[in-house]
């Protein structure tokens, strides 16, 4: 009888060490799944700052330039908002910026100046909602792409890049 119980306690061992493999593989797997949710975690807290950073840097520079007396001063402001970049937000240093001053004449935007050429439509539309006719207003607009911190992974999934983009419209003087 001893023997017959012995055998039957070995089989017992065996059993249980199989299971404490399986408990090795599950563990496994959902490491793996933690460790994916943390790192999209981490990217999304990630992308919301960098969508409030361009938010609040063309803000203050829309607000820079409203405050400029003349041309001279708002041109050199909208040069040094591109050169000095990596001072604005160190954290972006492939961040674009654009700068326009313009007057609304007659329901359209006339006289551009500074280093855009023109303003999109949605900044168009904005600043033609905005000021009132013969009002002289200023935009900035502010472009990144955003690249995921664990980019391998990633691109599995088909996330390579994202691109932020944020503007600012404000009144310069009204006559």
């Amino acid at each position: 009888m001893q023997m017959t119980t012995m055998l039957k306690r070995m089989r017992m061992r065996r059993i249980a060490g199989d299971e404490r493999g399986v408990a090795a593989i599950e563990f496994a797997l959902i490491s793996t799944m933690a460790f994916m949710l943390l790192s999209g975690a981490v990217d999304l807290i990630q992308m919301i700052t960098v969508q409030r950073d361009l938010n609040r840097i063309t803000a203050e520079a829309a607000q820079v330039l409203a405050a400029c007396p003349d041309l001279t001063c708002r041109t050199q402001v909208a040069l040094s908002l591109n050169d000095r970049r990596a001072n604005i937000a160190p954290q972006l240093t492939d961040m674009q910026i654009g700068a326009a001053s313009f007057t609304k004449d007659n329901n359209q935007i006339q006289n551009m100046e500074l280093t855009m050429t023109y303003l999109p439509a949605d900044i168009n539309t904005a600043a033609l909602a905005m000021l009132a006719n013969k009002d002289t207003g200023v935009a900035v607009l502010a472009t990144y792409t955003h690249k995921p911190i664990i980019l391998g992974f990633a691109q599995n999934w088909g996330f390579t890049t994202k691109d932020f983009r944020a503007f600012s419209v404000n009144l310069r003087t009204r006559p």
